[in-house]
């Protein structure tokens, strides 16, 4: 990943606090603001979007799947599920 050089000024009492809560350097600190910020507005634009054009008005996606068989597994998420999700989310 290549890295920029920025300057610039913030609140200082929120740079304090987010050093204080997350033990990181300033370019990690806004790293992760950036990786935060960028994950909201997706997610905030994917649900727009859906309000605008909801699946079920879709004529290519709203049809009735037939039923599969019943899914044999109730138990607990297996812990190499949840690390595999965990190792996902943080890319």
């Amino acid at each position: 990943m290549s890295r920029v050089r920025i300057s610039t000024t913030v609140d200082g009492r929120r740079l304090e606090r987010a050093r204080d809560l997350l033990a990181m350097t300033d370019s990690e600190l806004i790293d992760h603001a950036l990786k935060v910020m960028i994950n909201a507005v997706v997610a905030e634009r994917e649900t727009d979007a859906l309000a605008r054009l909801p699946y079920e008005s879709d004529p290519d996606l709203a049809w009735e799947a037939p039923s599969g068989p019943a899914l044999p597994y109730d138990g607990d998420v297996p812990p190499e599920v949840r690390a595999r999700v965990r190792r996902s989310q943080s890319r």
